[in-house]
């Protein structure tokens, strides 16, 4: 049996990826996750239905090139989400109760032709 030789510097661990942090590909990567994140930034202040799905197509470009770029796909889900309810709220409430108004106005003040 042998014994640990205790005078050797230390390795570190061979890591598949450290060869491909100074490629083409890992730069397009990390572009593709600060764009997702700075889309699902923007989108949660201006414009989320817009700038959402912009957020969540860069972050699956960014783990297709081995990137995780969770926060850019939280947040342009979130804004995706959020801006459609309030969308559909918007649409369902505020419209029918601004216009429905001005339609029963018209209908009581119209002249009927029953005669």
């Amino acid at each position: 049996m042998s014994q640990p030789n205790y005078n050797q510097p230390y390795q570190y661990p061979n890591y598949p990826n450290v060869q491909q942090n100074n490629s083409l590909e890992h730069f397009h990567g990390s572009k593709f996750k600060e764009k997702s994140t700075i889309y699902g930034v923007i989108g949660f202040f201006f414009l989320g239905i817009v700038f959402g799905p912009l957020a969540i197509a860069n972050a699956k470009k960014a783990e297709a090139l081995h990137h995780s770029a969770t926060l850019g796909k939280v947040l342009g889900w979130f804004d995706t989400i959020t801006s459609a309810l309030g969308l559909l709220i918007f649409l369902l409430i505020v419209l029918p109760a601004a216009f429905g108004g001005a339609i029963n106005a018209a209908a009581l003040t119209a002249p009927s032709r029953a005669s």
